[in-house]
C-alpha cells in the first residue's frame, strides 16, 4: 500500500522548502530545453549480495530503536552548532551548472543562526510554481527536521506485512566513526510484489550494542497528482561531546517534473560540526 497523498506531499513540500532556503535571494532564469533524461542516482540503490540469511536481517530490523534517530534534530537545541550547508543544481548529465554555499552557527535554543560565510556562482531556476509549494523561509532559520520525513511511522520495508515487497542483505562488521554496527539493506523486488513500493531501496545503519538506527538512505520514486518526485536522502548522526546521538551530514538529492516546465534536479548537503553544550 502507498503512503496517503498528503504524506509524500508533505515529503515533496519538505525537500522544496529546503531548496527555497538555501536559494533565498537568488534571481530565476527561464527553463532551458530539456534535452535528455536526468543521470541515474549511482550504486547506492544496488544490494550487496551476502551469505546471511533474511531471517538474519529481518531479525537485526525487528529490534531496531528509532528514538536517536527521531529526536536528533530536536537534540540541536541543546548546543551551539555550526552548519555547513551547499546546494547545486544538477543538469540531466550531473554536472554542476550553479551552487551556493553557507556556513552558519547556530546559538542553543531556538534562536536563528549567523550567517558567517556565503559564496554562490551560476544561476539557478527558482521561483514560479515550485515557490508556491512552500512558504518562504529565512536564510538564517534553524534546519527542520528531515528525520521526520525520510522515516514515515512504519515504512514497507520495516512493516511485517509488506516486507515480502523487499530483498534484503546484512553486513555485520561495519563501522561508523569508531562505533560498530549492523548494516541492513532492502530493495524492493522486482516484478508484481514490489510494483507499488515509492521507496525503492533503504539502507539502515543501526548501532550493534544499542540497536539505536545512527544512519538512514532512501532511495524513493513516487507520483503526487501531476507531480513525479525521484529521490535519495542520506541522514547520518554522531556523538557529541557528552556522547548523545546528534546530527552529522544530511545529503538529498532529488528531480521533481512539475507540468509544463523541465524536471529540476538539486543536490543539498548540510555536514554539522563544532557542537558545544549549553
Amino acid at each position: 500500500m502507498q503512503p496517503a497523498p498528503s504524506k509524500r506531499a508533505r515529503f515533496l513540500h519538505i525537500i522544496v522548502g529546503g531548496w527555497l532556503l538555501a536559494l533565498g535571494g537568488l534571481g530565476c532564469t527561464s527553463p532551458p530545453e530539456h534535452g535528455g533524461t536526468y543521470a541515474a542516482f549511482g550504486a547506492l540503490d544496488t544490494i550487496e549480495a551476502t551469505d546471511t540469511p533474511r531471517d538474519s536481517a529481518l531479525a537485526v530490523l525487528a529490534r531496531l530503536d528509532r528514538t536517536a534517530f527521531d529526536s536528533a534534530f530536536a537534540r540541536l537545541d541543546a548546543y551551539a552548532v555550526t552548519r555547513d550547508v551547499r546546494t547545486e543544481q544538477l543538469d540531466t548529465t550531473g554536472a554542476t551548472t550553479a551552487y551556493r554555499t553557507r556556513t552558519l552557527r547556530y546559538p542553543p535554543g531556538t534562536g536563528p543562526g549567523t550567517i558567517q560565510r556565503a559564496d554562490s556562482a551560476g544561476r539557478f531556476q527558482a521561483g514560479g510554481f515550485l515557490a508556491r509549494l512552500t512558504p518562504s523561509q529565512s536564510p538564517r532559520a534553524r534546519p527542520g527536521n528531515l528525520a521526520g520525513q525520510a522515516l514515515a511511522d512504519q515504512p514497507a520495508y520495516l512493516a511485517p506485512r509488506t516486507q515480502e515487497a523487499y530483498r534484503y542483505a546484512l553486513r555485520r562488521d561495519s563501522l561508523l566513526d569508531g562505533t560498530p554496527t549492523h548494516v541492513v539493506e532492502a530493495k524492493v523486488r522486482s516484478g508484481e510484489r514490489g510494483a507499488d513500493r515509492s521507496i525503492r531501496y533503504a539502507r539502515l545503519t543501526v548501532d550493534r550494542a544499542s540497536h539505536e538506527l545512527v544512519g538512514l538512505t532512501t532511495t524513493r520514486a513516487s507520483r503526487i497528482l501531476l507531480f513525479r518526485e525521484r529521490s535519495q536522502i542520506t541522514l547520518r548522526l554522531r556523538r557529541a561531546p557528552d556522547e548523545t546521538w546528534v546530527p552529522h551530514l544530511t545529503r538529498v538529492r532529488a528531480v521533481v517534473d512539475v507540468p509544463l516546465r523541465a524536471p529540476r534536479q538539486f543536490r543539498t548537503v548540510s555536514a554539522y560540526r563544532g557542537y558545544a553544550a549549553r
